[in-house]
């Protein structure tokens, strides 16, 4: 049977369609499409013995709203990881995983601080098929961030702290960067980027993605 990733776009505003298609094109694999924002998680749950991996996007809510679908979005994710499927969790979804295994999710500095645009993260250690020293050049566009790792989550990578996280057993990894940003979401999300600087966070963005994604033998 084919591979099945499931993405999943928690968007509350703007749907992220763009960057959906961006990956289908990319990784060259079935993929379903799921909101749970707008539709809850029946969509999720009808395909989840289809699927075999998990990626989440990122949203404009932030985990300390508690709404309505966050909770039983980390629970069915967290259920997931379980039966060892894996789940790259970009941005909101980093800090969604990060949050339900105990991690704490702050404002950067405060409410106001935005950051935005393109950012170098370095892998600290060797780990899966990435070698510590390497290098990622990839878009952020946040004002939260993930702190107070729980001893089950591994800081692998930097710009800021945390902008790489593994779970040290389970197949979850985390990035505060969107390496599924498409050209949309770079001009319209990110904004204020050179076209020189969009094609170089997308090409790390899809080396990363493909990198997790080969570890696990999905593509």
């Amino acid at each position: 049977m084919t591979n099945q990733i499931a993405i999943i776009d928690p968007f509350v505003k703007s749907p992220a369609i763009n960057c959906f298609n961006n990956l289908v094109n990319l990784l060259e694999i079935r993929a379903t499409y799921h909101v749970p924002a707008l539709l809850g998680l029946d969509s999720l749950i009808s395909e989840s013995l289809n699927t075999q991996a998990y990626i989440v996007l990122g949203s404009a809510s932030h985990v300390h709203e508690n709404l309505i679908w966050h909770r039983p979005l980390a629970d069915f994710l967290m259920s997931e990881l379980a039966k060892n499927k894996p789940l790259l969790g970009c941005c909101f979804g980093h800090q969604l995983i990060c949050h339900a295994f105990g991690a704490k999710v702050d404002y950067y500095k405060d409410e106001a601080t935005k950051l935005s645009g393109g950012r170098e993260i370095t892998v600290t250690e060797d780990f899966w098929n990435f070698t510590k020293g390497e290098k990622f050049y990839l878009g952020v566009t946040h004002k939260q961030v993930v702190n107070d790792l729980p001893e089950c989550l591994s800081e692998v990578g930097v710009g800021l702290s945390n902008d790489i996280v593994i779970h040290k057993t389970l197949p979850f990894m985390g990035t505060q960067a969107h390496p599924e940003a498409s050209l949309s979401f770079c001009q319209t999300d990110i904004k204020d980027l050179k076209n020189e600087e969009i094609s170089k966070l997308q090409k790390s963005g899809e080396k990363l993605i493909k990198k997790f994604f080969h570890h696990f033998d999905l593509i």
